[in-house]
């Protein structure tokens, strides 16, 4: 008789990928409380910024006209909840004529790389 397996199966990680701008919808403040929830629960979390979701990282947002919370304050508190993987795509940023001077947070990576991470088998992925 086989006896049970005791490995422990490969932990899920979750993506999440910030694709539209930090304000005009409600999208950019759910995804942070959605990744902020993700790490108080223990969860393997990394984030990805693309496309217009990379304004969301701008040193220079001034939200209080608007009497929301700053975006790119929020997003560098994740180290905190133990998220220490979010990611920038590299071409995204150079589209908008953007550069890692200009955000506050993440590691800027190839769109390669971004390719590889949404491709990954054993991530589960959240778009906002």
């Amino acid at each position: 008789m086989a006896k049970p397996s005791t490995d422990k199966p490969a932990q899920k990680e979750i993506l999440l990928v910030f694709r539209h701008a930090p304000y005009g919808s409600a999208l950019a403040r759910e995804g942070l409380e959605a990744v902020l929830a993700c790490g108080a629960m223990g969860a393997k979390t990394s984030v990805l910024y693309i496309n217009e979701g990379v304004w969301q990282l701008l040193e220079a947002q001034n939200s209080a006209a608007i009497d929301c919370k700053n975006q790119a304050a929020m997003a560098s508190a994740l180290p905190l909840y133990d998220i220490d993987d979010i990611w920038v795509d590299e071409d995204s940023l150079r589209q908008r004529n953007l550069s890692g001077a200009d955000i506050n947070a993440g590691k800027i990576i190839s769109r390669s790389r971004v390719q590889t991470l949404l491709a990954s088998s054993n991530k589960s992925i959240l778009s906002f």
